[in-house]
């Protein structure tokens, strides 16, 4: 086991357990920056590929036309 596992780990042990989505881990604000502000990056970065798609890009060019 690696270096402050246990500190990482605890989110998503969390999040397992109580069915919780990805968008929750995403948004989760800590009380105090911690290691384990890089699992709320990891969930973020599951979001990233439908943030910045060729659909998503449309959708945003169609509500920018309608303003």
């Amino acid at each position: 086991v690696g270096l402050h596992a246990g500190e990482l780990i605890q989110p998503w042990v969390l999040a397992v357990s109580r069915g919780m989505k990805i968008s929750a881990l995403a948004s989760m604000i800590a009380p105090y920056p911690t290691l384990a502000e890089v699992n709320k990056r990891i969930a973020g970065s599951f979001y990233t590929d439908r943030l910045f798609s060729k659909g998503t890009q449309r959708l945003v060019r169609l509500l920018m036309k309608m303003r």
